[in-house]
């Protein structure tokens, strides 16, 4: 007769299966420094044996609900190594990208997803998360045909799921929108305008739609309704406000402005006419640390859009201090914005 093994300790006897079922319990309740630590225990006790896939994905797990992402992610990796046709690994590879991206580990978080879509049996949307954690690691190195063809073959399944119904979008599916709100913003901000175009009206046509764009993609990722992905997707809308007014204020003088007052008047007229653009930016930031602050959120995007927030408000006073020393009241320049928008409508050419 075989008998399972029975392990004695100091505090009790038993066999693995009963250790295991333990360890579950504790994890149900929510112990869940005890749960992990019961669960390495097993995997300690037999590393070969049949509770330890199980236990290895439920202390990382455990780990992760302790927001111990650096503990949770060694189980994790350990599993998909060791064992990377258990069941439980895929499972371990989708938690492994959302650490990943929370850690901001591009590089990684490319390569893993890579290893996670071989995987046949993915849920439709497993498979999304897995296509938008590789569109979000190659956005953010830069390549950006790779990310759109990552974002592509996501935004199919979700249609052709129907994931999209019902107003809210699955949390798998806010790397996607993320991404494809990255592709969009780097493509504008490689728009510049120093030195100025001879198309000038068209080329900020032009920065401003993808600017509109990208604004767009991630209202979809905030659709998630996922605090961390929210905190992110803010962020970036208030930074494209504020990189489209830096770039705009870069604009030197035109070489009609021959005078000290012509030099003032152009100056004038770009901060008010850009400054709406601090304005919108900052509006943002104040929203998402609103946000932050209701859904106890304090990943790094949030420290971003505080001092995002604090360079904003000390651009705006900077903005107005400067429109104070020119020699023109801002009435004055509003309506010498005016008579020139009047004066180009009625003549043929711009």
């Amino acid at each position: 007769m075989e008998v399972p093994t029975t392990y004695v300790s100091s505090a009790d006897a038993a066999t693995i299966s009963e250790l295991f079922d333990r360890a579950k319990i504790l994890l149900m309740g929510g112990r869940f420094l005890e749960a992990a630590a019961a669960f390495d225990r097993i995997v300690a006790l037999e590393p070969k044996g049949a509770y330890v896939t199980a236990s290895m994905f439920n202390a990382g797990l455990a780990f992760d609900q302790l927001e111990d992402r650096k503990n949770a992610l060694a189980r994790f990796r350990d599993l998909a190594k060791r064992f990377p046709e258990a069941p439980e690994t895929h499972h371990a590879l989708v938690r492994t990208l959302r650490i990943l991206a929370w850690q901001e580990a591009w590089a990684e978080l490319a390569s893993t997803a890579d290893v996670l879509l071989v995987h046949a049996g993915l849920t439709p949307v497993e498979r999304v998360e897995a296509h938008g954690a590789r569109a979000l690691g190659a956005a953010e190195l830069n390549d950006l045909e790779t990310a759109s063809m990552h974002v592509s073959k996501a935004r199919t399944i979700v249609e052709d799921q129907h994931l999209d119904d019902g107003g809210r979008l699955p949390l798998g599916s806010a790397p996607v929108f993320f991404a494809l709100g990255e592709v969009r913003r780097i493509k504008g901000e490689r728009i510049t305008f120093v030195p100025v175009p001879s198309d000038f009206a068209q080329v900020l046509e032009e920065r401003c739609q993808l600017l509109l764009d990208a604004q767009d993609a991630y209202s979809q990722s905030m659709r998630t309704y996922d605090a961390h992905w929210g905190a992110m997707s803010g962020y970036r809308v208030g930074q494209l406000y504020q990189q489209l007014h830096r770039d705009l204020l870069a604009i030197p003088a035109p070489s009609a402005a021959k005078t000290d007052k012509q030099k003032q008047l152009f100056e004038g007229a770009m901060r008010l006419r850009y400054r709406v653009l601090i304005e919108k930016g900052l509006e943002m930031m104040e929203r998402t640390l609103r946000m932050a602050e209701r859904t106890g959120e304090k990943s790094s995007w949030v420290s971003r859009a505080a001092d995002a927030k604090a360079d904003l408000v000390r651009a705006l006073a900077q903005e107005k201090e400067a429109l104070a020393r020119l020699p023109f009241s801002e009435a004055d320049l509003k309506q010498a914005l005016d008579d020139l928008a009047k004066k180009k409508a009625g003549t043929a050419t711009p």
